[in-house]
């Protein structure tokens, strides 16, 4: 039986294809949000967490003691890290985020001192938190890093009193998150901004969002969300499909 000879460049290919393999299995645990945030905002230029609920009535009294905290990274890294104080009786499943921020502004660069000089944990009244979201955040360093995150915080913030600016806030995460960091924020955008459509009476509109959604991460995906948001999505599809045919919108 003749010798087999295999080419000296075979074990360069075979590992370069396995590199491809686990970054695009890396990608997809990414893309559909298993991966903490907290492990790719590490790698990504985040200085400061916040924590923060969509402001309305709705809130449950956990989430609205948790909104506004703020937390250094080192913090949010212990194994013990827990930024509610109980657990969040929202009967549609806790809303809150953890957004990282790099913070270049002025408000910002304040607010990362105020953590460092308070062992890495400081809590934003509204107010104070109006005062960061409205600062020049586009023209202090880091902004590329900041430029899905404080539309977000805007988003959520705008929930109780603005929603129309909440519904503007969230249509922008969803078109311009294209970052590592971004992408666990597209699936509870994709929920906030159909929720809101529907609460203010705008089905027509809510309705395609619900269906993009849908698309994007159905079963066959390989960006999958879980069983549960395909769930919670198709039955406001129902539901909204249903207005439309009763009031006649279509």
């Amino acid at each position: 039986m003749p010798d087999l000879h295999i080419p000296d460049f075979i074990p360069y290919v075979l590992a370069i294809l396995a590199l491809l393999l686990l970054w695009e299995f890396h990608a997809l645990q990414v893309r559909s949000g298993r991966i903490d945030a907290v492990d790719i905002w590490d790698r990504s230029g985040i200085r400061m967490f916040i924590y923060a609920t969509p402001r309305d009535n709705t809130a449950c009294p956990a989430c609205r003691e948790a909104h506004g905290h703020v937390f250094l990274p080192s913090v949010v890294a212990a194994k013990n890290f827990k930024a509610l104080p109980s657990p969040c009786t929202n009967p549609s499943g806790c809303r809150c985020l953890l957004v990282g921020l790099y913070g270049g502004w002025p408000e910002g660069q304040a607010l990362l001192g105020r953590l460092k000089s308070n062992a890495g944990k400081v809590q934003l009244p509204d107010e104070e938190m109006v005062e960061l979201l409205k600062g020049r955040w586009q023209d202090g360093a880091g902004a590329s890093v900041d430029q899905v995150s404080v539309p977000l915080l805007q988003a959520l913030f705008d929930e109780g009193h603005d929603p129309e600016a909440a519904i503007i806030g969230y249509h922008y995460v969803i078109e311009h998150a294209s970052k590592e960091r971004d992408f666990p924020f597209l699936i509870p955008s994709y929920f906030r901004l159909s929720d809101l459509l529907e609460h203010v009476g705008r089905p027509a509109d809510a309705l395609p969002i619900v269906e993009r959604f849908l698309e994007r991460y159905d079963r066959t995906s390989p960006v999958a969300a879980t069983e549960s948001h395909l769930a919670m999505m198709k039955t406001r599809q129902t539901r909204l499909t249903m207005m439309l045919k009763v009031h006649n919108y279509t």
